[in-house]
């Protein structure tokens, strides 16, 4: 005779929570069902059932069934639920076993089934990062270390990435933004979805396309397990996002919601990742979000939110007090590629978006992304060359306003190959030298180029993958680019936390901003202008570290003749420094060894050249 197995023990459960909240043996577990119709619980063990618990009217509340269960080591087991004659696996499952590797077509996939979790802790980051002190760096979980160039052991994981902390942290950047995470669907079903008018979406991938990037809707409270190495995703995870904690780097998560989508459930999905990930920032896109309702929501109240495509400035005056909020859509990006190509009538959109800094949210700048051409490659190409997606080329934007410096694509000619590296050295500044926070999108700095196609959703090969040794030909562009952030970090009177006013509100001799030509005082923007310069009185920035900063005169010439510039008067016991000149290959001086230029009036600047000059006193720095 057999022991008798002991029952399980079984009780009502907490509704507010859906999913899996395990604390020593007692495991709560909460799904809804939209309908009142009795629902069991089917525990497997070893791929068995071992136990089946039937919940009726006793553990609902709503349409939301809730039961505690104590048993010892049930964090060794997979559950599923089952609805009359429906299977069906937790939506809020914290981990959704079957699905081991990126890429598998769901017919060649095991039947889904989800874990019970013990759970780990994450370090908390003790100093939450302010927009206007922000560095956003921007990457793919799985294309930033699967290129066997990347160098790491665990290529195309969390864990993958956790190697790669070392190089942010020399970098300089402050937070990591991971595009989705979450267990998503690769190939998604073909579904005619709506927007929030009611008007059909086009679905830009094809039946059978393989969604590369992520955004879409899926199991939103389990990680990506095919984003890791081990088989312990949550374990995984945590363990990266506590190592970027102590590194001192806060980490935000893309999100993505269709029209319809409940807005608890989007409330839930952001409440479960702050709580179990302690997730620092959130980036949300699609209809299905209902900013405004996660603005107000008190366990929320002090993360990041950053709509894509929302009117953020309208909901943040509305709750006022701190800069949680922040926009990100891509007027900076058009604006300011226009003017770095050389377009006319490009100088006032420029000065709008270099000063646009909204005291009451933040305003997320970037130049590249991933949804169209990389740094280099918009520097390469004048058309989108996406005929590897199988879409005839029809897919992807057609307006990038991009410029191939001469040549379409790869060259071997000298001339375009400086012209580019001058072109990607001025295009770091303008995103770097602006007010605002700056998003540099992973793989950038290294020259990675996606071979110009601007739509690489589809793409898990090394077009969408970044490679650590295709940019041998601009060595030297990460280093500017460290050079760069530690610039603006020196300098505070560039990433000030409210927009500069062109007044002398503060009675220091000085505006805070003003504009200069080949005039001092005078800014020319007319049409025919593609050359401005900016100077920015570093008083104003006292309040922040408690010491004055310099004077800072930043002269942007996109047009392809040289242009003479005035330099405004600045205190008699200061001078004029040359602190980068982006015509030069070693483009910053090392700090402190600023060339002095000589005293004049008046600068000659080079095509397609910026130059950023520091006023300061000739004793602080050298003169030689």
């Amino acid at each position: 005779m057999g022991t008798e197995r002991k029952p399980w023990k079984i009780s009502p459960g907490d509704p507010s929570r859906p999913g899996v909240i395990g604390r020593g043996n007692r495991y709560n577990f909460a799904v809804d069902t939209g309908s009142g119709e009795p629902l069991e619980l089917l525990f497997y063990k070893n791929g068995s059932e071992e136990q089946r618990i039937l919940l009726d009217e006793t553990y609902r509340t709503g349409s939301r069934y809730a039961v505690l269960v104590e048993k010892p080591g049930l964090y060794q087991y997979e559950y599923r639920y089952r609805q009359g004659e429906t299977t069906f696996t937790d939506p809020a499952a914290r981990l959704v076993k079957g699905e081991p590797h990126f890429g598998e077509k769901a017919e060649e996939k095991a039947e889904t089934a989800a874990k019970v979790l013990r759970g780990y802790p994450v370090t908390p980051l003790a100093e939450p990062v302010s927009y206007e002190n922000m560095v956003i760096y921007k990457v793919h979980p799985r294309g930033y270390t699967m290129q066997k160039t990347s160098g790491v052991r665990a290529k195309g994981t969390f864990q993958g990435l956790a190697e790669k902390i070392p190089y942010w942290k020399e970098l300089g950047i402050t937070s990591l933004e991971l595009m989705p995470s979450y267990d998503f669907e690769e190939y998604p079903p073909k579904t005619k979805e709506k927007d929030r008018y009611g008007y059909e979406k086009t679905i830009r991938y094809q039946e059978e396309k393989l969604n590369y990037w992520g955004y879409t809707k899926g199991n939103y409270f389990a990680p990506k397990a095919a984003y890791c190495k081990s088989n312990q995703p949550e374990k995984e995870l945590k363990s990266f996002f506590s190592a970027l904690h102590e590194a001192g780097i806060e980490y935000l998560m893309d999100f993505y919601f269709p029209v319809e989508t409940d807005p608890q459930t989007v409330l839930e999905v952001l409440r479960f990742w702050r709580m179990e990930y302690r997730v620092d920032g959130f980036i949300l896109m699609g209809d299905g979000v209902w900013m405004e309702l996660l603005a107000r929501d008190a366990v929320l109240a002090d993360v990041k939110l950053i709509g894509c495509g929302y009117d953020m400035s309208t909901i943040a005056r509305k709750l006022g007090g701190k800069k949680r909020l922040a926009a990100c859509h891509s007027g900076f990006q058009s604006v300011m590629r226009r003017f770095l190509r050389g377009d006319e009538d490009q100088v006032n959109g420029f000065l709008y978006y270099t000063r646009e800094n909204p005291q009451d949210h933040g305003e997320i700048h970037y130049l590249a992304n991933h949804d169209g051409f990389t740094l280099v490659d918009m520097t390469s190409y004048d058309t989108r060359h996406n005929m590897e997606n199988g879409e005839e080329n029809r897919d992807g934007s057609a307006y990038n306003y991009s410029w191939n410096c001469g040549v379409e694509g790869p060259t071997r000619k000298t001339s375009i190959l400086e012209l580019r590296r001058r072109q990607m050295r001025n295009a770091l500044l303008l995103l770097f030298l602006s007010q605002g926070t700056p998003l540099l999108y992973g793989g950038d700095e290294l020259g990675n180029s996606q071979m110009g196609n601007n739509n690489a959703y589809c793409q898990d090969n090394e077009i969408g993958w970044v490679d650590w040794k295709k940019g041998r030909s601009y060595s030297q562009l990460s280093g500017f680019v460290k050079d760069l952030i530690r610039f603006r970090k020196d300098h505070p009177i560039l990433h000030m936390p409210q927009e500069l006013r062109p007044t002398d509100y503060k009675s220091l001799g000085w505006p805070e901003i003003s504009y200069h030509s080949e005039r001092a005082w005078f800014a020319d923007t007319e049409s025919s202008s593609r050359q401005i310069g900016i100077l920015y009185c570093g008083g104003y920035a006292k309040e922040m570290t408690g010491k004055a900063d310099v004077f800072i005169y930043v002269i942007y010439n996109m047009h392809w003749n040289e242009h003479k510039f005035a330099l405004p008067d600045i205190p008699e016991r200061m001078h004029w420094y040359l602190a980068i000149d982006s015509s030069k290959k070693d483009s910053v001086y090392p700090k402190g060894e600023e060339p002095l230029l000589e005293e004049k009036k008046s600068i000659y600047v080079k095509p397609r050249t910026i130059l950023v000059l520091l006023g300061d006193t000739r004793a602080s720095r050298s003169e030689g």
